[in-house]
């Protein structure tokens, strides 16, 4: 297939890559040229901005392809500029989600989230940003495309590869002695592995799934679970605060559950890797750094 990946330099982009290289497809990634990648000479390179509709459609010019896979799409209005581009250019397109697009909750299934029926609002705070930017996305191409598209909703991906440092920094701040702050130490979290958000994505591209996928562990974390483990490994005792500040709180602290149902994807025939299976040993790797 001849495959078009918007952002896939890094992280589990670049995974999906590196899978589909393997596979043997035809391959174009579209990036602003900051990021180097060792992909070599396997693929086609774009250079141009997702965010910028005249940069993105000179860089794509007359090229076609089966499938499109945009990682980096965050707006309506960047949705809208793919709808225009792609019109005749391609007949499936995946973007990459997130479970932001849903409120706290847990066991929260596809349909608790509906693109198709969603009236979109302006965020009224910077915390709203993201999930409302995804969600207005999802409903831009739910509602306009002019070809197949999917979703894929991703909770918090961790891995080795995490350029984020988000878990990193868990460990490090309870190796170091330093103050966290969770809202809700029993609240239950959704994680997948990079390698499993990839897999789900070449998933997708051979399947040819409509609609919104929720793809994460289906075994919900509960955060004390998380510190405990976290404790244990680094033998040092979490310094947890009972008054936040900016600078402690924790980007997994959720005052209540925040979880995927993945019934739908494991379902249709794909399922990601429980994370008691691979949790532990993903720390005590971060441990080492």
């Amino acid at each position: 297939m001849k495959i078009l990946v918007l952002g896939g330099t890094r992280y589990f982009g670049k995974r999906l890559v590196h899978s589909l290289i393997h596979e043997g497809h035809e391959i174009w990634v579209l990036s602003r040229g900051q990021q180097e990648d060792d992909f070599g000479a396997r693929v086609h390179r774009l250079k141009g901005d997702r965010k910028n509709k005249e940069s993105l459609a000179s860089a794509v010019g007359s090229l076609s392809f089966d499938v499109v896979v945009d990682q980096v799409c965050m707006t309506p209005a960047e949705a809208a500029a793919s709808c225009e581009i792609f019109a005749e250019k391609t007949s499936y397109y995946i973007m990459t989600s997130t479970m932001s697009v849903y409120a706290l909750g847990g066991d929260l299934q596809e349909e608790d989230y509906n693109p198709y029926l969603y009236q979109p609002t302006a965020p009224t705070n910077p915390a709203e940003e993201y999930g409302e930017g995804k969600r207005a996305a999802e409903n831009y191409f739910a509602t306009n495309a002019p070809f197949k598209c999917s979703f894929a909703r991703f909770p918090v991906v961790v891995g080795e590869d995490d350029y984020t440092g988000r878990l990193l920094g868990h460990v490090q701040k309870i190796k170091k002695g330093q103050p966290l702050y969770f809202p809700n130490l029993n609240a239950k979290f959704s994680f997948i592995t990079s390698e499993d958000a990839a897999r789900a994505l070449l998933w997708l591209v051979h399947t040819k799934h409509e609609g919104p996928f929720n793809f994460a562990s289906e075994d919900a974390i509960p955060l004390k679970e998380l510190v405990n483990d976290i404790e244990s490994i680094t033998g040092q005792k979490a310094q947890l605060l009972t008054e936040p500040s900016p600078e402690n709180w924790s980007p997994y602290g959720i005052s209540e559950d925040w979880f995927l149902n993945v019934e739908k994807a494991k379902t249709a025939g794909f399922q990601s890797k429980p994370a008691r299976e691979w949790l532990h040993s993903l720390l005590v790797s971060l441990n080492r750094v």
